[in-house]
This record gives structure tokens, sequence and C-alpha cells, in this order.
């Protein structure tokens, strides 16, 4: 069906239209495989991502996943996830719509790595019990991950990120915040006593000089649902940007406390994060 672009204030076409992107977008935040595996193996794989990441992989475990970011030079988040697996073969868990641009950027430092980097295609599904002796647990949600069985759960473990707080960066926000601005650093994601990674000087700046005015707010949505990337708004003005999307909820980066609010045409409920 077309969309209806007449104006009956000048405005109101481009209005239309602005909100009918971000429904459609909304629609394909959270699908049926929203999430990503990136693998890199070979002697240096974890050596090398120690450099990389804002996790200690020195902490890395088999059955326990670490979770953690990989910024630009500027500190600003390209992908969050989870880092997991062995010093010779590291996972990381990320959004499948930052996939691409996470191993590009990745690509350009392996040049002279031994260990080589690839996507899994064999799949992730998701569970809120450990299934199998193969599955992961995914702190701090409280879910198992086990991979190379297909694609399921995705929908319901991007409802769990959601309530828990732990934002899984896509493409429409990547790179344009800060750890400390969605929340990353409340969630064990960020590690202020390992070496330098990417980004690290200016993630630590920010830390200890206390400079980050946006924090991370959960909204319940009364009906229908924003896209990731949907300003923010109280009385007409920009307070921040949604940043995550569940099945009735979203994750924003807002300023202050801007309690109900309005998002993509849609009415929001300020909400308390849940415990896993």
């Amino acid at each position: 069906m077309p969309v209806r672009t007449r104006s009956l204030d000048g405005s109101g076409g481009e209005r239309l239209l602005h909100y009918a992107r971000l429904c459609t977008a909304a629609m394909m935040s959270t699908t049926a495989d929203s999430f990503a595996t990136l693998v890199l193996e070979g002697p240096d794989a974890a050596t090398f991502l120690q450099g990389y990441v804002t996790a200690d992989l020195d902490d890395l475990r088999p059955e326990i996943a670490l979770p953690m970011a990989y910024c630009n030079l500027k500190g600003r988040v390209l992908a969050s996830g989870w880092a997991l697996g062995e010093p010779t073969c590291v996972r990381l868990l990320i959004h499948a719509s930052v996939a691409e641009d996470c191993a590009a950027s990745l690509a350009k430092y392996l040049l002279f790595a031994k260990s080589k980097l690839r996507r899994d295609d064999a799949g992730v599904s998701f569970s809120q019990r450990q299934r199998s002796p193969d599955a992961v647990e995914l702190p701090p949600t409280g879910w198992f991950a086990t991979f190379g069985a297909g694609a399921s759960g995705h929908i319901g473990f991007a409802d769990a990120c959601v309530h828990t707080g732990f934002v899984v960066v896509a493409k429409a926000v990547s790179e344009a915040f800060l750890p400390q601005m969605i929340g990353l650093t409340h969630m064990g994601a960020v590690s202020f006593s390992k070496g330098c990674y990417l980004g690290q000087e200016v993630v630590a700046r920010a830390e200890h000089l206390g400079q980050v005015k946006q924090t991370l707010c959960r909204y319940d949505c009364e009906a229908g649902l924003p896209a990731i990337g949907a300003d923010v708004l109280v009385d007409g003005r920009k307070v921040g940007t949604v940043v995550a999307s569940g099945e009735k909820a979203v994750l924003a980066a807002v300023r202050g406390e801007p309690g109900a609010a309005i998002a993509g045409g849609c009415a929001l409920r300020q909400a308390e994060l849940s415990a896993a």
C-alpha cells in the first residue's frame, strides 16, 4: 500500500513518511535471526582481540561468555555482545546488522595476525535453560546460546536483553554512543584494568572525568514499537535515542529522567530494569 503524503500544514507529509520509515525499521529490528557470530581462529586469536575489545580476554571461558564491546578510535561502540571460546578460537556474538561492518573493521588490523576471521553461518539458538552441555551462559541475561544448531529463540532473547538492560548495538545506532551512554559499563562489558584497546583512551577519560550526560532507560510501549534509532521526545523536545528493542519494550539513551515520552509516534512509559 503506498504511503499517503498529502499535507494539511505543509509538513504533515514529511512526518508521515518519516513515521512510515520508522515503523518499517521497527518491524525489522528484532527478527528470527537478529544475532550473528564472527569466529577468529588461529594461534593468536585471543591475544589479537585483547587489543580491540573492551572485555579482558584473559578471563575467556568456553562455558560462560564475556559481555564486551568493540569500539572505534573515538570510543563509540560499533558492536556489542559477548566473547567466548578459548585462546585459539574466539567467538563474537553480536547483532546481525553490524556483523559485516565489524568484520570489515577488524580485517584492517588482521593483516599481520596469524588468525583468520570468518562468519559462522551454522546459526545460534537461544534458550532460558541449559538444554545441552554445549550451551554457553550469556550474562547478565540468564539465557544460554548453542552454536551450530540452527537459528531459534532470537526474538525472546532480544526481549530478555532489553528487560535486563543489555544493549546489543544494531546498525542504526552503531558508532553513535560511548559504552557508558548505553549502560555497558554497568553490565561488566568494559574492563578498566586491562591494557589498551581500540578507543580505550576516550572511554577511560569519560569514566574518570564523569563527562557522560546520557544514561540508559527502559520504556514499556503502550502500543506499537519505535524503531532503533528513533528520537525520544518529551513535550516535542528530543531527550534521547532508542538503542534497542524487544517485543513490547525498548531501551533508550536519554538525558536526565524524562519519565513518559514519545518515540516514533509510540507512547512510552518508563519502567525498571529487571534482574536476570
